[in-house]
């Protein structure tokens, strides 16, 4: 099914409502992980189902190797959003795109101030720690960081996880997992292999 459009105005005041609500981390402390920094653990504790409704057509965790393809593109995102230069940070997401985060429903992504509120509201810089494929997804674990310009706060070392479709050089679908499969607390953490 078909995400849901949404004018401009409404993407807009989604993403500075999710921002203003959640920010990018639970709050909690970073976990300790005796894993490898490719499989870390997640730190943080799953959001509840009505603040993450990722489609059903989006993979959870990652069934093989990432295409090596997506991950630059993914990696050149995340250094451009870790310089604090949100412009070419947005230029890495097509027209139109679909984006989701916590606290946000699924986002049509239609013209350039949409994909930079996007990525303005990713307050956190990231490193991916780890990549695994999922069909035409990659399933990303990314380390939260501070970031000129942005507001980490609490969320500062700890992990999160996402699904992102890359395309024609692009990221197409953005989708914010939750930090263990399945939800679970005690779950383990998401397949995942080198970064290419």
């Amino acid at each position: 099914m078909p995400a849901p459009r949404r004018s401009a105005p409404a993407v807009l005041l989604a993403v500075a409502a999710a921002v203003a609500a959640l920010g990018c981390g639970s709050g909690d402390p970073p976990a300790r992980s005796d894993t490898s920094p490719s499989g870390a653990a997640p730190a943080q504790t799953a959001p509840p189902p009505s603040d993450l409704d990722v489609p059903a057509k989006v993979p959870r965790t990652a069934t093989g190797p990432a295409d090596r393809a997506s991950v630059r593109v993914i990696r050149r995102w995340l250094a451009a959003l870790d310089r604090g230069d949100v412009t070419r940070a947005a230029h890495f997401f097509a027209l139109p795109s679909t984006f989701q985060n916590t606290g946000t429903p699924v986002l049509t992504i239609d013209t350039e101030r949409e994909r930079v509120a996007v990525n303005l509201s990713l307050t956190c810089g990231a490193r991916a720690i780890g990549t695994g494929g999922a069909g035409r997804y990659t399933i990303v674990t990314f380390r939260l960081l501070e970031r000129p310009g942005g507001d980490c706060g609490t969320g500062t070392g700890q992990t999160a996880r996402g699904a992102i479709l890359v395309g024609g050089g692009r990221i197409r679908e953005w989708y914010r997992l939750p930090d263990r499969p399945g939800g679970e607390p005690d779950a383990p953490p998401a397949p995942s292999g080198p970064l290419a």
